[in-house]
């Protein structure tokens, strides 16, 4: 649906993220440095 679903500002080099909120369905991710460069970007499925 092209919605931001979540915004996570961290500055660690791990971090997980629960994904029981998230509806069922295929989500496109984008990590950013601070500058706002794009470091790496990808998709995955959630499936229930």
């Amino acid at each position: 649906m092209g919605k931001k679903v979540l915004d996570v500002n961290t500055l660690s080099q791990l971090t997980n993220l629960s994904l029981n909120g998230f509806y069922r369905g295929v989500y496109i991710f984008r990590l950013s440095d601070k500058n706002g460069n794009v470091i790496d970007s990808g998709k995955f499925q959630v499936v229930r």
